[in-house]
């Protein structure tokens, strides 16, 4: 089943700018026709809370009383958030297991009146909700933002700490009254519970890991390449995997690139089927048959370093994959087998490709890997193996980014105006980092389709589509990003020979005139 973004967001309420809604669709586009039903089960899990790291309960990890709902609740390697939060009478109730006696500072992604879901006519006033265990109770308000949609999700943080006794707990939030004006109309991602000092040494150490992007904001803007084993050629028969990556002719692709006046490049590996270009151990060892002879990496880097462009890997965890995912781990209840395989992948990735490698973009980072609690400060220190300065991003989607330890934001969404000017946050003649709002402290970037279809050319005998904007139009909309040193990184569909198409070529001559 293939659903469109535009069906995905008539689903999502409407009325709303066309903007990419989940990177990998296929999986999501399984259950699209279902529409969320309320938890209704009575079953009480017990969650274990860290001791050593942020601590994160999802929504849909609650007991859900009242009007509550899950979205897309078969998901599974996927998770969203609750909502119809409606009325004082809807409550999520968690019962957690503490290592130890502590006071817990607490933080969660919300949103009022998303403009995703439900585009409310009247915006309701703050809304005052309760978090409680035992006789313990703290208060937050809760704001509407005015923002677009990839804006109005935010993480609150809120005031004082609560204190949980060693072994099961329960943590009961509820709104506790009305808002004064408007429809209350809640939808809750996550809570995060975290001890002070834990807190202190991830802040510390996060800061310490961070690498400059600079150079990304210099490049002005940056190309991404959905090639992998769905991409078809304009005429004729699909090539095996293994046969196009051999075949793959990495200067007349540098030399493309470098027509474009692009920077860098986003090169994506292990998108809706997981297969890796290169010849992996880590890969063979969990699933043999996955991995190439040919370094298409390497040569690629070589290519492209060159030509003074930097290479940066997609890298996606593989779930639409079900012979592969099941050899991962992640079916497990307990997580450590899959972070350990995941960080076992990817240190032997960055350390085979050292300094020619300058960035991981990682996909489904707050749906796949944050919401079970992810060991951040390892990953990123995988992500780091043979080179400290290489930049990591972990794609958030339209939600607040999903931990400190990342240099840069995904940006998956479109050049329209929130976006370009970060909300605010992206100040004309600032340092491309954002000041504040949902990714405060990571350097921007938007990361984009350029043409109507898909991300990767995935449709057999077919031309790829026009470009979505006019030539001017996309100088106009990198004018506005480079002030700010906003980062466009625009996606061309190519075909399976890694050429892009004349019309796009075009666009691109004008680009790189314009910003020679």
């Amino acid at each position: 089943m293939k659903i469109s973004r535009r069906a995905v967001l008539k689903l999502l309420g409407g009325g709303v700018p066309v903007f990419p809604i989940v990177p990998s669709k296929r999986s999501l586009g399984q259950s699209l026709n279902v529409a969320p039903i309320p938890n209704t089960s009575s079953e009480v899990r017990t969650l274990q809370l860290y001791p050593d790291r942020t601590t994160v309960l999802m929504g849909s990890d609650a007991y859900l009383k009242g009007s509550l709902k899950i979205r897309w609740p078969d998901q599974t390697a996927k998770r969203f958030w609750v909502e119809n939060w409606i009325s004082p009478n809807d409550s999520f109730t968690w019962t957690v297991n503490a290592p130890r006696s502590s006071e817990y500072l607490i933080s969660m992604i919300v949103v009022s009146c998303p403009k995703a879901i439900v585009n409310c006519m009247e915006p309701s006033s703050p809304v005052e909700v309760e978090i409680a265990s035992g006789s313990r109770r703290l208060t937050h308000w809760i704001k509407y933002r005015d923002t677009s949609p990839l804006g109005q999700w935010n993480r609150e943080y809120v005031a004082g700490t609560l204190p949980l006794n060693a072994g099961v707990n329960t943590i009961r939030m509820r709104a506790l009254n009305r808002p004064e004006k408007g429809a209350m109309n809640l939808a809750l991602f996550s809570i995060e519970l975290v001890q002070p000092d834990v807190k202190a040494r991830q802040d510390q150490e996060a800061a310490e890991l961070r690498s400059s992007t600079g150079w990304m904001a210099d490049a002005k803007y940056g190309l991404m390449f959905h090639w992998n084993t769905r991409s078809q050629p304009r005429e004729g028969t699909q090539q095996p995997y293994y046969q196009a990556v051999q075949k793959f002719d990495v200067s007349a692709f540098a030399d493309m690139v470098q027509r474009t006046g692009a920077g860098y490049v986003v090169f994506v590996t292990t998108w809706a089927d997981y297969y890796f270009p290169a010849p992996i151990q880590a890969i063979d060892r969990i699933l043999p048959g996955r991995t190439c002879d040919r370094d298409l990496p390497s040569d690629l880097a070589d290519a492209l370093n060159e030509r003074g462009i930097n290479l940066m890997l997609y890298y996606h965890p593989g779930h639409d994959d079900k012979a592969w995912w099941d050899r991962t781990g992640f079916n497990n209840v307990d997580k450590a087998e899959f972070f350990d395989r995941w960080c076992s992948i990817i240190s032997e990735i960055g350390e085979r490709y050292g300094k020619r490698l300058a960035g991981f973009w990682f996909d489904d980072g707050i749906l796949t890997y944050y919401p079970f609690s992810a060991p951040w400060e390892r990953m990123t220190r995988a992500a780091k193996a043979g080179n400290a300065d290489r930049v990591v991003a972990y794609n958030p989607w339209i939600l607040p980014k999903a931990t400190d330890f990342q240099d840069f934001f995904c940006g998956e969404g479109d050049l329209i105006e929130g976006q370009i000017t970060g909300e605010g946050f992206l100040p004309i003649g600032g340092t491309g980092i954002y000041t504040g709002g949902p990714q405060a402290g990571l350097q921007a970037t938007i990361t984009t389709p350029n043409e109507r279809g898909n991300w990767c050319h995935d449709e057999p005998h077919s031309p790829i589509p026009l470009p979505r904007y006019s030539t001017i139009d996309m100088i106009n909309k990198f004018k506005e990003c480079i002030v700010r040193r906003n980062i466009p990184v625009i996606n061309l569909e190519v075909y399976q020979d890694g050429t892009p198409s004349g019309a796009a070529l075009e666009e691109f001559d004008a680009i790189r005139k314009a910003f020679a």
